[in-house]
């Protein structure tokens, strides 16, 4: 071991000496190997007994020590190999010519010829090398057959010669492969090591996409769940001050700022689930003229103060009903007509509906600041406003259009824009819809009026947020007078007041102390009793995140809605459900 030691230690002083060129890759073993063959050919030009082997020995030597120089000063390795090749083969065919032909030891030089090239340079170098050592050899062959090589008598002090060259050629065959296997072992080493550092990078990469996605459904749900009481509660207010104009303005203004601080969020977990693959369409049939005038009118209450002309266009051609995704189309006319209103501030804002015949165009026109022509490459990048001070002087989070494009893209259309600074900008969204059959009508006039509204319903709200908590009971005690509404605040406690009470329907919180709703769904599913493994349960959540969604689906429920969740809606879904379970009584 203290050998071993000692010649690294003797090997690493021999390189620090070296010039710097020759520390690196192949040049690292090529220096070592070439001063090897100068002492060699110094060795033979002193006691070799063929004529003019000293000039021959000492003139290759001072050619190869000339290359060494070049390589030095900055010539190409592989010409510097071919060059010394060359001259060795000119030198070789010389000697063996005048030592016999085919016949003298010297003829054994000939393997060493293409080692140098292939191991230095490349396969396809070795190759070529190798075909002309072979065309020597058979030439050489030939002389001898036909007799035009000179006439050559060996002498015992031959003898000495012959075994050198022998010996020399045993060993610079072994060598040339140790090195070449020295390097390969040296690249593995460094490749294992890049690989070591790449597996690392990715997990480190694995851990940051995980926290993000931890850090955004944590932020998602935190934001969500007082957006959902927000939410809620305005509109149970909004359904009780008719004929009361002044409050329903300010309930109105508040649902719009609301409203917008949802979009703002959406755009966030859209933007997370666009980049993870995560986010798919869900295609339903609806009134494409209704869902066009729903974007539209959503801004009407911001354009009354303003001065500007705010219309929409519809095509009387447009088909009645289409089927997409009613949502991410909404999505992008609120993100493209939102746009238009913030970099508008006089003039027109117009939302225009086409039919092509087939597909629809959607245009957002309006004669605001438009967009400068070195800006316009970014304006579909996330966090792309056209200026620099944009996001300061009129707001906004700068994921709108990106996320508008890539919906675009989802829904199998495609999304663009033309502007002139100062003139205004129109944008434009083309999707391939067409027309749809009507879709089954519901013969209910008003679904807000339910069948079970006169039962006696017992359900239990499992949420630690008390505000949540009272909303969904102030929701369910207008839609059920007599109901009764029992509360708990984990899952624990869930499962102690179903053990204790007759309960019709759950709604359980998935994100809860103590245990959390998914293992507590889970457990009312193994429950020994059957009138609580039966029970309906049904997910109230603000987590967003698909995969824990999953989870909770699994876990047993009935149905699932987000939070914040429409109370009408909700109502509809739990009529459904409490229809199904009074029919079976």
């Amino acid at each position: 071991m203290q050998s071993k030691g000692f010649s690294r230690r003797a090997w690493d002083g021999l390189l620090a000496r070296l010039p710097e060129r020759y520390r690196e890759g192949k040049m690292l073993y090529i220096v070592p190997f070439i001063l090897c063959l100068v002492l060699v050919l110094l060795l033979f030009a002193g006691f070799s007994p063929y004529p003019y082997a000293k000039e021959l020995h000492l003139g290759l030597s001072a050619w190869l020590l000339l290359l060494l120089y070049l390589l030095h000063r900055g010539m190409s390795l592989p010409w510097a190999v071919n060059m010394g090749s060359a001259a060795s083969a000119c030198i070789l065919i010389y000697v063996v010519w005048h030592s016999g032909g085919i016949f003298t030891p010297r003829a054994t030089w000939f393997l060493l010829l293409p080692i140098a090239p292939f191991y230095v340079i490349g396969r396809r170098a070795g190759l070529v090398w190798l075909g002309f050592s072979w065309l020597i050899q058979i030439a050489m062959a030939v002389a001898n057959h036909l007799g035009l090589v000179p006439a050559f008598a060996p002498e015992v002090r031959h003898a000495v010669s012959s075994w050198f060259t022998y010996s020399l050629i045993t060993g610079m065959l072994i060598i040339v492969p140790l090195i070449y296997d020295r390097l390969q072992a040296k690249a593995l080493r460094k490749s294992l090591s890049y690989q070591r550092e790449l597996e690392a990078k990715r997990q480190e990469l694995e851990q940051t996409l995980r926290m993000r996605e931890h850090f955004i459904a944590t932020v998602s749900h935190e934001l969500r769940t007082p957006m959902n009481a927000i939410l809620g509660f305005n509109a149970l207010l909004l359904s009780s001050v008719e004929g009361k104009p002044e409050a329903l303005k300010v309930l109105n203004h508040t649902r719009q700022s609301a409203d917008h601080l949802m979009t703002v969020i959406n755009d966030i977990l859209d933007y997370s689930q666009l980049q993870a693959g995560q986010l798919v369409v869900q295609p339903e049939t609806f009134e494409l003229r209704r869902v066009a005038e729903h974007a539209f009118e959503l801004f009407k209450p911001r354009v009354k103060s303003m001065e500007l002309s705010y219309r929409i266009e519809v095509d009387e051609q447009l088909p009645v009903w289409v089927q997409t995704d009613r949502h991410r189309l909404m999505q992008v006319l609120v993100n493209l007509l939102g746009n238009a209103l913030k970099f508008t501030h006089q003039g027109a804002v117009v939302l225009r509906v086409q039919w092509q015949n087939p597909g629809v165009l959607f245009t957002v026109q309006d004669t605001g600041i438009g967009i400068p022509l070195e800006r316009q490459l970014n304006i579909f990048k996330r966090f792309g406003q056209a200026e620099d001070d944009t996001q300061a002087r009129y707001g906004g989070n700068g994921l709108g259009l990106a996320i508008s494009q890539k919906l675009a893209h989802l829904l199998g259309g495609e999304i663009g824009f033309e502007s002139e600074p100062g003139q205004g900008s129109r944008f434009w969204l083309r999707l391939p819809l067409s027309a749809a059959p009507s879709p089954v009508q519901s013969s209910e006039k008003h679904p807000q009026l339910l069948q079970t509204a006169d039962r006696a319903w017992t359900f239990l709200v499992a949420d630690d947020h008390p505000v949540n908590r009272l909303l969904l009971k102030q929701v369910l005690k207008n839609a059920w007078p007599h109901s009764v509404v029992l509360e708990a605040v984990d899952g624990q406690k869930t499962l102690d007041v179903l053990h204790a009470h007759k309960v019709d329907m759950v709604f359980m919180d998935m994100v809860m102390p103590v245990m959390d709703g998914i293992d507590a769904t889970g457990l009312i599913r193994q429950d020994a009793d059957d009138r609580i493994r039966q029970l309906h349960v049904v997910g109230l959540t603000a987590n967003v995140n698909p995969l824990d969604l999953e989870r909770f689906k699994a876990a047993g429920l009935h149905d699932v809605m987000l939070k914040p969740f429409e109370p009408a809606q909700l109502c509809r879904r739990v009529e459904a459900l409490l229809s199904d379970k009074g029919a079976a009584l």
